[in-house]
């Protein structure tokens, strides 16, 4: 098991519970699994809309890198992703998730899903979607669970973060920061730090969903096969949501998870998704921020979102700010100069996993890093933010990326499972008209 990993405070006592009755119904577990490897391939590859059957999606490698395209419905959009990368979602399950999460704890979390979790319908009707398409092009059997992957079993994996604990670090800038070489726009570095899980990191993408629905837009994740939610997640509008785990002890208990919760992925995509939350006529980070505020929350997690400067000078605000999230409340950090070691240079702000609002700051090396490096180089280029990110990635890193999101611009390096945490491989420059394409087409 990847040592990144620790189980959630909240869930933790009820999916030991359950998977405990879970197992001693089923006189336990064998600890067996069949690998993804030996499992029935796909029936036949699907080349993507010219297939004989109706998949809104493709599938392709472009520099390094895969991209999976889809558009239409919820239901569309999660079917060509269940058929498209049915492999991938068995392998991820197979071989990676049911090594952190046992086959009876998944099966305890899928019911509690099921029943208490908020969920936005369009994500339900995409689930469901994803596995209609795996059932039709190979089947959605997983020898570890003994059974079909299910709706509840898909929308519990993506609400994983929910249930353990990964790290990951993020600066932003903008202004005279950024003028010389980004025009002022408000710029983001982020590493996600998670797991050196091979069959995991084989398995990360970049997904562009393009919903039918004139009210929700085109939203660009960096994530992994059978990932509906958002981690690292940029909307048409140049909207940049960046998900970090909190270490902070607000979490909700078992009991308190049991009464409902808005699984925080899940509610980042719905609300990345949705052209207007707020009602002002405008997509930005106050549609994200309103959207958090008015859930109700079961873990501690740390968003950190960025709006186009542009934007932001509309509005007369900085493009950045951080939401601090637990089950008694949400508070908003901005930029801040501050003082002591710990002090960030104007038109910057950071994150890593410790609240810095919500409660007394804690010590954490990675922030004290970006901190020092925001005073040393007050004035940045790509080359030298992406230095700072470097530095600062931790040995389960999983993918760094750089977005502007004035010029909706993503420079991504995905991980492969041999190579170093502090690998210098560049990463792959992608524009918006790049990744988002009507209908997925050239």
């Amino acid at each position: 098991m990847p040592h990144a990993y620790v189980p959630r405070r909240f869930l933790a006592a009820h999916l030991l519970a359950g998977a405990a009755a879970v197992a001693a119904c089923r006189g336990g577990e064998t600890g067996h699994r069949t690998p993804s490897s030996e499992l029935a391939p796909a029936s036949r590859p699907i080349e993507g809309p010219g297939s004989a059957a109706t998949v809104n999606g493709t599938l392709t490698l472009e520099h390094g890198q895969r991209v999976l395209r889809v558009w239409g419905t919820p239901q569309q959009m999660g079917y060509a992703h269940g058929a498209l990368l049915r492999d991938g979602i068995l392998a991820v399950v197979q071989d990676y998730a049911l090594d952190v999460v046992p086959p009876a704890a998944l099966t305890a979390a899928a019911g509690a899903m099921g029943r208490t979790a908020t969920i936005a319908p369009s994500l339900r009707e995409e689930a469901a979607g994803v596995i209609e398409g795996m059932r039709d092009h190979g089947g959605a059997f997983v020898p570890a669970l003994a059974r079909e992957l299910s709706v509840d079993d898909l929308l519990a994996l993506n609400a994983m973060t929910d249930l353990l604990a990964i790290g990951c670090s993020s600066l932003s800038t903008w202004g005279d920061a950024t003028a010389a070489a980004f025009d002022g726009a408000a710029v983001v570095v982020r590493n996600l730090d998670w797991s050196t899980d091979p069959d995991l990191l084989a398995q990360q993408l970049v997904i562009v969903t393009m919903p039918s629905d004139p009210q929700r837009q085109a939203l660009v994740s960096v994530g992994f096969a059978g990932y509906l939610a958002c981690l690292s997640c940029i909307n048409e509008a140049g909207v940049t949501a960046l998900f970090n785990m909190g270490y902070g002890d607000g979490a909700a208990s078992a009991l308190q998870a049991l009464a409902g919760f808005a699984p925080a992925n899940l509610l980042v995509r719905d609300a990345l998704e949705r052209r207007d939350t707020d009602g002002d006529g405008r997509s930005t980070a106050d549609d994200v921020e309103a959207s958090v505020r008015a859930a109700t929350h079961a873990g501690s997690w740390i968003l950190h979102v960025v709006e186009p400067a542009t934007v932001a000078a509309a509005a007369v605000r900085s493009p950045a700010r951080v939401l601090e999230v637990e089950a008694d409340g949400v508070v908003t950090r901005t930029a801040s100069e501050g003082e002591g070691p710990d002090a960030i240079a104007s038109d910057h702000l950071a994150a890593t996993n410790h609240f810095r609002a919500k409660r007394a700051p804690t010590s954490c090396p990675r922030y004290r890093e970006l901190a020092n490096a925001s005073r040393r180089q007050p004035v940045i280029d790509a080359d030298a933010l992406w230095r700072v990110g470097r530095g600062v990635r931790l040995p389960e890193v999983v993918q760094s990326m750089i977005v502007d999101t004035d010029h909706r611009a993503l420079s991504l390096w995905l991980r492969r499972a041999n190579e170093d945490h502090d690998s210098d491989a560049p990463p792959v420059a992608w524009t918006w008209s790049e990744l988002v394409r009507p209908q997925g087409r050239e």
